[in-house]
């Protein structure tokens, strides 16, 4: 990375305490080896800056944002510390996701010695708070609703409607009819056989009755008196 004069002034606002960096001379010293080319550093999650110490005295650390040819200071990360070779940095969550863009600078106090970094990006997908003006979906009670789950869960009336269309396709009911034929036996006819006459049936006849009337002692007197003629005419 190239630093343009431009942005001097730049590191003088955002870091009055750091020496600035001798950019008549090009970087030389304390490589960084961490982050890399192309590493994803998340916010919010301790990060170890790793580089070999070369100088002696202390450093500081700036975070810079921007293209390789136009680099500027956004941030003071470390301010004189002792040349280690580690320094653990927790990215802020207010930085913007990017996969490129953010390098880092090791300025050596007092000499203006300085390094970069190559380029790597940051991770940041904490979701922005909305705003107060901004309508929030309120989830449907529909269970048909596109929009979100239902939240309401079935009742019994839908889970039986459910079971019985279940029934229905999945299950055939077969009805088979049988019919069942009675025969009733008809009588055959009776023939009698040949020269044999049936007598008829005898009329019974009426018993006379026990105790007879007026009628009864009339018919014992005419037959009396016919006795008796009789007997007189065979007399003479």
């Amino acid at each position: 990375m190239q630093l343009s004069v431009a942005i001097v002034s730049v590191f003088a606002a955002i870091a009055a305490a750091v020496t600035p960096p001798d950019t008549s001379k090009p970087p030389s010293g304390n490589p960084i080896s961490l982050p890399g080319l192309g590493d994803i550093v998340p916010v919010g999650e301790p990060y170890t800056i790793t580089w070999t110490p070369t100088t002696k005295g202390k450093v500081s650390i700036l975070l810079l944002r921007g293209p390789s040819d136009n680099v500027v200071p956004i941030d003071t990360l470390a301010d004189s510390i002792s040349n280690a070779g580690t320094f653990a940095w927790t990215p802020s969550t207010s930085l913007e996701g990017d996969t490129t863009g953010y390098g880092l600078q090791i300025i050596v106090e007092g000499t203006g010695e300085y390094q970069y970094s190559t380029q790597f990006g940051i991770k940041n997908s904490n979701p922005k708070p909305p705003t107060s003006g901004t309508p929030t979906a309120t989830p449907s009670n529909d269970p048909t609703s596109s929009s979100g789950y239902p939240t309401s869960e079935p009742t019994s009336e839908t889970t039986k409607t459910y079971s019985a269309t279940t029934l229905t396709t999945t299950s055939k009911a077969t009805t088979t009819t049988t019919t069942s034929s009675v025969e009733t036996p008809t009588p055959e006819p009776t023939t009698s056989a040949p020269g044999t006459v049936t007598p008829p049936a005898t009329t019974p006849t009426p018993t006379p009755s026990g105790f007879p009337g007026a009628a009864g002692r009339n018919g014992v007197a005419l037959s009396g008196a016919v006795i008796a003629a009789a007997a007189a005419i065979f007399a003479f």
